[in-house]
């Protein structure tokens, strides 16, 4: 499994772009802040569309390649314990993700997580 800095990684992709791909990245909690993003599992499972304001538990059962349709921002958090949570509910099916809102206190968090990246790349450079 890929191991993420800080388990979190914020990503600005071009439309048309292909912006991950989790065939060796395990469980992972995927959220757009701007733009929109089409998971395409690669299966026999259709194609899904995740829009800005929303996140998916993608799971590592599954390879999914994710391409920009607009340009967006994303952040690709690792799940750890809380996909354990998810994916040990006898509900759960890994071949259909589950689209969620992004919350407002969650959307906090994320907007100070992508804040945090901008500023470590600018001490960088």
């Amino acid at each position: 499994m890929k191991n993420f800095f800080n388990q979190f990684e914020c990503k600005e992709v071009k439309a048309g772009e292909t912006a991950y791909d989790t065939e060796s990245i395990g469980n992972v909690l995927l959220f757009v802040t701007s733009g929109t993003l089409l998971i395409d599992p690669q299966t026999s499972t259709s194609a899904i569309e995740l829009n800005e304001g929303y996140f998916v538990l993608l799971p590592a059962e599954q390879r999914y390649i994710i391409t920009a349709v607009t340009d967006a921002q994303t952040v690709l958090m690792y799940a750890g314990s809380l996909s354990a949570m998810i994916t040990e509910d006898p509900e759960w099916d890994p071949e259909k993700p589950v689209i969620l809102p992004i919350f407002p206190s969650l959307a906090k968090t994320i907007y100070l997580l992508e804040s945090y990246q901008k500023e470590e790349k600018a001490k960088l450079n």
